[in-house]
This record gives structure tokens, C-alpha cells and sequence, in this order.
């Protein structure tokens, strides 16, 4: 039923502009249970949502050895959509390909808004699950040329090169300083991308941060650039703001989407987008791959009743 960015990322825009407070139920949209995680290794997070008449629940948890020892992605998980007025339940969606998809999506709005017009070299910092998905994404806003990947594994690095059409480099600075977009897509703990690693004019798409102690950035990188967020009470617990929490932020994407407030200024302002993934997304996905469905007959009808 998933079958490409455009659909699996639902309307992504309007995502972001849905974020909006008078348009949404605006909930706390993550819960993450340390409990759990301490003793399986992993992370559980919940997110609820609710707008435009519906309610969506995803559940997922993140498994990091999974990849290496399974061969499997590392997150696992359900997104359940409901309509808003009565309960019911009208989809159940397995959740890493629509979270794969959907953030991608996301930051494609955000190079759509926030990149350089003739943003032509794309470095992508990370080749796990992410990785693929955001050069599709970006592609379709801005007309890439040039492609930069670098990974922790070298092997794999150059592999998946090979497959994109890409360049593999040794560092991400050596990859970085020659791109006009730059997407960090590692779940790594300690910064490694600094603000002597990028130009000006660069936008930098902060994706890998979305949990307490996650990290890709230096503090002078941020200190120095304009940052725009996807929610910003959730970047500052989850996301590169969190460990810099008196980076102002200039605006919420939806708020740019809307118009009501600028991002980028001057082709040389060097802009961070603090992605950290918002329940919202999951909302527009759903309702799209379920529109679809009913449209295409698609999917299998579950009765939960007699």
C-alpha cells in the first residue's frame, strides 16, 4: 500500500501548517518510557494527535541492535488512525515505512522553504533507514546534481554510494563543506558536525536528534545559525535545542509555510532546521495511504465486531 514519498508522506505541508496551535489539539506528542528502555535495550515512545477530525496513536519502539543482529530495521511499530468524532477506528499501519517516508517529507518542506534556490550538492551524514528516503525527498525540491554520503561503516558507506549514484567520503566535514543542503540522519551521542564544517548560505536538516541524549551538532554551529524548528517545545526536550536551550528560535516550519513569519534572509545565512518528528505527520500520512485505500480497494478490511 506504500508505495512512494508523495503518498506515504500524505501532504506534508500541510502538516507542517496543521502544527499551528489554533488548528490542532496540541498535546504533549511524545512520551518516552526510560523504564523500559533500561532493560531491553531499546526505547518506547507514544505519540496522540488529533486535527482535522481525526485521532491517530502511534506506537513504536526503537531496537538498536536489530540492523546488526536481525538484519531488521531498528524501529518497530503500529500507527492507529481514528475518527475523531465517534472512536472508530479506521487504519492500522505498520510504522517504520510511514516514519521513514513521513520524515523525509518533512524536511523536503523544509529545503522547499528554507535552502537556497539553486541548491544543487545535497551531503547526507548517515546511511541507515533515513538515508534513501531523503535523497528521494529532496530531489523533488530542489534539482540536485551532486550527491555527498559519509557513514560510520566505510564498507557500507561505499555501498550505498554505489547504489544512489553518490560520492562516499571519509569525514562529514569533507562532505558538508562542499553541499548546499546538509541532513544529518545518525542517532549518534556526540556532535560531529561543527560550524567550520559548512559554508554560508548552507541549510543544515538536524534529523538524527529526537530522544534525551542524542546529539550531531556543535554548539557553535548552532550558536551561529538561524534556527527554525518543527515544534519547538518538543526540540527543546528532545532535539539539538535541547542541548543549547538559549538558541532563539526564529520560527516554527508551519509558521513559515503560513507566511506568517520569514526563514531564510540573504542567500548566506546559514539555517538549522531542528527536525525531531511530531504526531501531525503521522495524521497526514494516515489520511492519505487511507484515502488511497478506500479509492485503490487496497489494504484488508479487519472487522472488530460482531
Amino acid at each position: 500500500m506504500i508505495r512512494n514519498n508523495r503518498r506515504a508522506g500524505g501532504s506534508p505541508r500541510a502538516a507542517a501548517a496543521s502544527l499551528c496551535p489554533e488548528s490542532t489539539d496540541n498535546r504533549p506528542p511524545r512520551t518516552i518510557s526510560a523504564a523500559y528502555a533500561a532493560w531491553c535495550d531499546c526505547a518506547l515512545a507514544t505519540w496522540p494527535w488529533s486535527t482535522c477530525g481525526r485521532r491517530v496513536r502511534s506506537i513504536g519502539a526503537c531496537f538498536y541492535d536489530r540492523p546488526a543482529t536481525l538484519g531488521l530495521p531498528s524501529i518497530v511499530g503500529v500507527i492507529a488512525l481514528f475518527d475523531a468524532a465517534n472512536g472508530q477506528p479506521l487504519l492500522f499501519l505498520e510504522s517504520a515505512t510511514v516514519t521513514r517516508l513521513r520524515t523525509a517529507a518533512a524536511t523536503a518542506v523544509a529545503v522547499r522553504h528554507l535552502a537556497v534556490p539553486d541548491a544543487a550538492t545535497l551531503a547526507v551524514l548517515g546511511t541507515g533507514a533515513q538515508a534513501a528516503a531523503h535523497i528521494a525527498a529532496v530531489r523533488e525540491v530542489r534539482p540536485i546534481e551532486r550527491i555527498l554520503v559519509w557513514g560510520r561503516d566505510p564498507a557500507k558507506t561505499a555501498r550505498f554510494a554505489a547504489q544512489h549514484g553518490a560520492e562516499a567520503t571519509s569525514a562529514p566535514a569533507e562532505a558538508a563543506r562542499q553541499a548546499a543542503v546538509v541532513v544529518t540522519l545518525t542517532p549518534s551521542t556526540d556532535p560531529y558536525l561543527a560550524l567550520r564544517d559548512v559554508r554560508p548560505g548552507t541549510l543544515v536538516a538536524a534529523v538524527g536528534s529526537d530522544a534525551p541524549g542524542k546529539r550531531e551538532l556543535h554548539y557553535d554551529l548552532l550558536a551561529a545559525a538561524t534556527l527554525i524548528t518543527d515544534v519547538t517545545h518538543q526540540c527543546a526536550a528532545v532535539g539539538e535545542l535541547h542541548h543549547r536551550p538559549q538558541t532563539p528560535v526564529k520560527a516554527e516550519l508551519g509558521e513559515i509555510v503560513l507566511g506568517t513569519k520569514t526563514g531564510r534572509e540573504h542567500a548566506d545565512d546559514l539555517v538549522v532546521f531542528d527536525s525531531t518528528g511530531t504526531a501531525v505527520q503521522d495524521v497526514a500520512a494516515a489520511q492519505a495511504l487511507y484515502t488511497a485505500a478506500i479509492k485503490n480497494g487496497a489494504g484488508r478490511p479487519l472487522p472488530l465486531r460482531e
